[in-house]
């Protein structure tokens, strides 16, 4: 078979998705990459036998001459290639992908990693998102979520119906990459490790306020680490300027970005994510396969992957007093409990969200 992968950025496909690639190809099928090329990866050499289309994709911008270019541009590109089977990630691939797959007479499936919290909420945005996607993902052999609450949300808006929607659990991670490792360091801090996007809705400030409020009580004895790319121009992200002065004054320790997240994460004790809504959280995966016990917003997208004072805590969302309280609650724990929070959290991921069970439903629905 010919299979079509289409997002945002070739990246965001590898990052994601490189193992799923990777066991396709392996398997004999033709793998096609599509996503605008920012040169952060070659991914045909990454994967060998993989190939890579490139296109041009504005997916921050609302204008519909654009959009209608989108459209027409990815109808030409499948009614050339003609694959068997496309699948879409991230909203504009989404809609417009599936237009231009229906017109073009091929099979589609729309993958929504993430609603996104602004999806849920009463503004012109999520209508707009709302009809677009009512109108488009019908064309759509199947929909695709990673929870119970985004298929919930998807049906009582008229997107998709019970049986058209499937629960996709992640999108996998490689347990034998992300898997527990020996500390360089040998203080007796504790550190706490934040990998996300700097944006708001990640629940950065309310990260920094735990922080300020955990670091002028403890000193020295606590750290705080961000790992994630800034957010800058976009309306609620954190910029360099502002993330400079919290480093400047001690709140945050920022490592920048990295593509072996893993060489950072093993020298962290817990990962926190405040965060007000995801899909299933990719991080936080990553970090308890790694042995890392969590501490997470009781939202949709980090509740299935924390079993609450068991492999991590759950805190309300936007309430930094209550994190502040749970991360107090670890620090007091011994070395050995949480060492075995942190091995029952590995234990949850291999169970239900090792990448070798996310392979195995894609090999199985492409049979469809």
């Amino acid at each position: 078979m010919k299979i079509m992968f289409v997002a945002n950025y070739m990246w965001d496909i590898y990052i994601f998705r490189a193992g799923v690639l990777r066991a396709l190809v392996e398997a004999g099928h033709e793998v096609v990459a599509v996503a605008p090329d920012d040169g952060r990866i070659d991914l045909e050499k990454a994967i060998p036998g993989l190939r890579t289309i490139s296109i041009k994709l504005n997916k921050r911008g609302i204008n519909p001459i654009e959009d209608i270019k989108l459209i027409k541009d990815l109808y030409l590109l499948y009614k050339k290639e003609k694959p068997d089977l496309i699948f879409h990630y991230t909203i504009k691939p989404n809609i417009y992908g599936s237009i231009a797959a229906k017109l073009s007479k091929c099979n589609s499936i729309a993958i929504l990693t993430g609603l996104g919290y602004s999806f849920v909420q009463k503004s012109l945005v999520s209508k707009i998102a709302v009809s677009l996607y009512k109108f488009s993902l019908r064309f759509s052999k199947e929909i695709w979520v990673l929870n119970r609450d985004d298929k919930d949300t998807l049906i009582s808006k008229g997107i998709g119906s019970e049986n058209k929607i499937f629960i996709l659990p992640g999108e996998g991670i490689d347990c034998d990459r992300f898997k527990p490792l020996k500390k360089d360091r040998n203080d007796q801090k504790v550190v706490f490790l934040m990998v996300a996007r700097a944006f708001i809705d990640k629940g950065f400030k309310e990260y920094e306020e735990s922080a300020r409020r955990i670091r002028a009580k403890y000193g020295d004895q606590v750290e705080f680490w961000y790992l994630g790319a800034l957010g800058e121009n976009a309306v609620s992200g954190i910029t360099k300027e502002y993330m400079d002065s919290l480093v400047h004054e001690g709140t945050l320790n920022y490592l920048g970005i990295t593509d072996k997240p893993e060489l950072i994460i093993k020298e962290c004790d817990a990962i926190v994510l405040p965060s007000y809504r995801e899909g299933i959280s990719k991080t936080l995966l990553e970090g308890a396969a790694m042995g890392k016990a969590i501490i997470a917003s009781n939202v949709t997208g980090c509740k299935e992957i924390v079993d609450d004072n068991i492999s991590g805590y759950l805190a309300q969302v936007k309430n930094v007093d209550e994190l502040v309280e749970k991360m107090e609650k670890f620090i007091s724990l011994t070395a050995d409990e949480r060492d075995k929070m942190g091995l029952l959290g590995r234990e949850k991921v291999l169970r239900e969200f090792d990448e070798k069970i996310i392979i195995d439903i894609y090999k199985e629905k492409i049979k469809l």
